[in-house]
Formats: structure tokens, C-alpha cells, sequence
């Protein structure tokens, strides 16, 4: 075994309040393409050009609703998507007691599926949809199983995910922060940690083990104890 990956299953080991922060990188180990991936394949179909902003955004669906719900329903209801090794060792160890939980970046609901339940989802989530008119909510089986674009009252059925244009949930922004203040060891999985202000909630830190493990380098590397650059199943298949 590496010693990095000796380093970080003894961290793990003598954690008691783990938290994990979770970018794309852990979806696209699933079969999920990322973000912007997703938009240029969208633009490659419709021919508009829309950057992938402008396809995520509230403006879009306010400016064209059915071209705004076939862009997701294309591109972002992913049904045929599992969780990976990723998400259930995340799962497995807030189930044992070790870790309080996850504080996500992505959309695609694979935390909860995997068993996690202490996920604080900063973008929201595709497994949940509501009417943009009277707030009757829908659960993405719903949506996909009886192609449900609007709703009875009329109203656009969105997903309940944060578009670009909007603010994050400010109960979901304090349930994170109070996960990183309490929690002993940060482990932040997939994320270049350039995006805010998902991103700056990890400052809220000050535990005694912050772990980095992502492909690539992040602006915030220098203040880790530990950083791995290397495929993150790899990782965690090793060190279990």
C-alpha cells in the first residue's frame, strides 16, 4: 500500500466525527458526465448554442419552460445511474458511527441512494421536483415513470436543484457549517474546490485532519495535511 493511502486509512481509523465533502469527481466515477460535458451534448442536439449555465439557470425556465424541462429531462435524469465504491464507503461509515455525515456539491441523489442520511446536498437534488405555481412536490420516480412536465394546476414541474441565477438553501448552509465545526477530519473527495461559495464553506474547519483526494491540485492543497492525487476508487479500494 502507498504510503499515502497507509496515511489515510490511519487517520480514518482513529477519526471519530469524519466529515466528507463531495464533488463531481464522485459522480463521474458512477457513469455521470460532468457538468459541462452534459451542456455540450445538449447544445450538440438542439443546435442553440446555450452555454451550460444558461441551460441550469433560472433564467431559462423562465424564459422558455419546455425548452428548459427538455433540456433536463434529457440530460439530468439519469435512472439508469448507481452508486459507486465511493459513495457507499461514505454510507458505510456514518452507518458505523464514524463520520456525521456528508456535505455535497452534486445533484444526482447517489449519497442518499447509497444509504447515507446525514446529507447536507448544497445544490439539491434530482430526486426531488416541485410546481414553480402551487409547490406540489414530486419524487423523480414520479416525474420519469408518468412524464410529468407540468403540473395539474398548470404550473412547470422543476427539480428542486439550485440553478444558476439562484441562492443555496440557507438551512442546508447551516447544517454544513455546523458538520465542519464539529467535525475532527475533513475528507473532501472529487472537487477542485473552485467553486464557490461551496468551496469556502470548508474554511468553517478546524479539525485536526484535513484530507484532499481529488485528480487534480485545488487552491487549497497547501492547507491540507494530507493530499492525494489519484483516482478516488482507487483509493478507497485499496484502503478497505
Amino acid at each position: 500500500m502507498k504510503q499515502q493511502y497507509q496515511q489515510l486509512s490511519d487517520i480514518i481509523s482513529e477519526s471519530h466525527n469524519i466529515v466528507f465533502f463531495t464533488g463531481a469527481g464522485v459522480s463521474v466515477a458512477s457513469g455521470i458526465p460532468d457538468f459541462r460535458s452534459m451542456g455540450g451534448l445538449f447544445d450538440e442536439i438542439s443546435g442553440d448554442g446555450h452555454s451550460p449555465e444558461y441551460l441550469l439557470s433560472i433564467n431559462h425556465l423562465e424564459d422558455d419552460p419546455d425548452s428548459f424541462i427538455n433540456f433536463y429531462k434529457k440530460r439530468l435524469l439519469l435512472a439508469d445511474k448507481s452508486p459507486n465504491t465511493v459513495h457507499e464507503f461514505i454510507a458505510g461509515l456514518e452507518q458505523s458511527g464514524r463520520s456525521t455525515g456528508v456535505i455535497t456539491q452534486n445533484i444526482d441523489g447517489l449519497h442518499r441512494d447509497a444509504g447515507s442520511e446525514n446529507v447536507d446536498e448544497l445544490h439539491g437534488s434530482l430526486n426531488e421536483f416541485y410546481c414553480i405555481e402551487c409547490n406540489k412536490t414530486y419524487h423523480k420516480i414520479e416525474v420519469m415513470n408518468n412524464d410529468i412536465s407540468y403540473c395539474v394546476c398548470g404550473g412547470a414541474v422543476r427539480p428542486d436543484i439550485v440553478l444558476y441565477g439562484e441562492t443555496l438553501n440557507e438551512l442546508t448552509v447551516l447544517s454544513a457549517m455546523s458538520k465542519l465545526q464539529a467535525a475532527d477530519t475533513l475528507i473532501v473527495l472529487g472537487t477542485s474546490l473552485v467553486v464557490n461559495p461551496a468551496a469556502y464553506l470548508t474554511t468553517y474547519f478546524s479539525g485536526k485532519n484535513f484530507v484532499i483526494i481529488n485528480q487534480d491540485e485545488t487552491p487549497f492543497d497547501s492547507e491540507a495535511n494530507l493530499v492525494i492525487n489519484d483516482d478516488m476508487t482507487d483509493v478507497i479500494n485499496t484502503i478497505i
